[in-house]
């Protein structure tokens, strides 16, 4: 399992920060060709908003393609997809154009972004999405530490050359997943043709985590969200705040995944320093202080908001709603820079649209809190769901569960594939796992271990 969390975490890190990379090439290539209001309009607002339409572009080829080819070759193809419209969006004979080609090249991020996400859900226990997602993305500010301690000045990712080392990069990470197939093959195999086995996350619960999220996002941009033009006046430094985010997100992670709930609420009380840019606007210190606070804070929000969904995912086996966290991160931000852009020159009526967010979050954390705690409670033991509890215990697949069923119904292999339309092999490969995480010798052993849990 130590082998699946590194595996997970390094590629995160890596495709990170290839992609934040490219991204941030493009970006300091608008600066250097246009006014900041553009910069942020369409680095900032529009750039962004096209990774989040990536996303659910690849959350509907989740949901409608089934025949999704080999991970690795799914992967290859769209790194490939993604270089060369890269190189449209940097070259410097193109550059007249790349405010057109950037936002192209966003698209296709934001689907490598959703990519990596169903890795972690076909590949990590749920116990571990969080650490494994903070730890990867903290990789990646590492990782941009580095790069940008050396070309403090931009002058080497708005060059040329930068795209030798973003092919270079790319090319790496491909052989990273050669490398470790046997884990993408056999999540691949896990995954076809699963039916949903848990029904606990309904649709209105999905909305209002959804609508609260966007939520979250919009009110953390109103707080704090700093224009370009102020970044350059108050020469803050990105790189240390890089570094501060790298903390909060391996924080964040533990802390997720040892209480869901807690982590919920500390990526509301995030929200409440929200007000202090606004505040902090005319204090130097102040809003160097206040962009400390603000990307500590980001990594408890990046973090809840990506595994909420992450574990809705799981829980309704719709794996195709896994990005849906990143996505909604995604729209919700750049929604708050437009509102916080034009509201600028009135710092009360800023002030007053926080506040109202803020207060509508508030009420939509409570619904959802108070949801989330009946649906752990256990009215009647009588009709407690055995099953489920068992599953979830030994942390089985959804495919690992169909076959425990027709082992159960003491079912042979020959009858198991011909039931779930699968090979014999593919039915032994499960067969083995199953035996494997509950540590058992053979399936009577297996079936004496079940009807033992269930008799407790």
């Amino acid at each position: 399992m130590k082998k699946r969390i590194g595996f997970i975490s390094i590629l995160i890190g890596l495709l990170f920060f290839l992609n934040s990379s490219q991204y941030l090439s493009w970006f300091y290539i608008l600066g250097n060709n246009y006014a900041a209001n553009v910069v942020d309009l369409v680095g900032q607002i529009w750039g962004k908003l096209f990774q989040a339409i990536g996303i659910i572009v690849f959350c509907f080829y989740g949901k409608f393609y089934k025949n999704r080819p080999n991970r690795i070759l799914e992967f290859s193809i769209l790194i490939a997809i993604n270089f060369v419209i890269t190189v449209f969006a940097i070259a410097p004979p193109l550059r007249g154009f790349c405010h057109i080609t950037g936002l192209v090249m966003n698209i296709v991020i934001g689907m490598l972004y959703a990519l990596y996400v169903s890795f972690i859900i076909e590949l990590v226990p749920k116990k571990y999405y969080a650490t494994s997602f903070g730890l990867g993305i903290g990789i990646s500010c590492v990782f941009s530490y580095i790069l940008y301690a050396f070309d403090k000045d931009y002058s080497f990712m708005t060059d040329i050359k930068c795209l030798y080392f973003y092919g270079m990069l790319a090319f790496f990470i491909i052989l990273y997943l050669v490398q470790e197939q046997k884990l993408i093959i056999s999540a691949s195999v896990e995954i076809v043709n699963a039916e949903s086995t848990q029904t606990e996350t309904t649709n209105i619960n999905i909305i209002i985590s959804g609508i609260l999220f966007t939520l979250i996002s919009i009110t953390y941009v109103l707080g704090y969200f700093t224009p370009s033009g102020d970044i350059t006046d108050f020469h803050i430094s990105v790189e240390v705040m890089r570094l501060v985010y790298f903390i909060s997100l391996v924080v964040a992670g533990v802390l997720n995944d040892r209480s869901r709930r807690l982590g919920n609420i500390l990526s509301l009380l995030a929200l409440t320093f929200a007000f202090s840019m606004p505040l902090m606007r005319d204090f130097s210190t102040g809003v160097y202080i206040t962009w400390i606070i603000s990307y500590f804070a980001g990594g408890f929000i990046t973090i809840c908001r990506a595994i909420l969904f992450l574990d809705i995912a799981k829980d309704s086996n719709k794996t195709y709603l896994a990005p849906v966290g990143i996505a909604i991160g995604r729209a919700g931000e750049p929604i708050g820079m437009f509102i916080r852009i034009k509201l600028e020159a009135n710092n009360m009526l800023l002030l007053f649209t926080i506040s109202f967010f803020f207060a509508i979050t508030i009420v939509l954390f409570t619904i959802m809190f108070i949801n989330s705690n009946r649906s752990t409670i256990n009215y009647d033991d009588s009709v407690t769901d055995f099953h489920r509890l068992f599953t979830t215990r030994y942390e089985l697949s959804p495919r690992e569960i169909q076959i425990l069923d027709e082992i159960l119904a003491r079912k042979q292999n020959k009858e198991i594939a011909a039931s779930l339309y699968i090979t014999e092999a593919t039915v032994k490969f499960h067969v083995k796992n199953l035996l494997a995480k509950t540590k058992c010798k053979n399936r009577n052993e297996l079936i004496k271990l079940y009807n033992a849990s269930n008799s407790q």
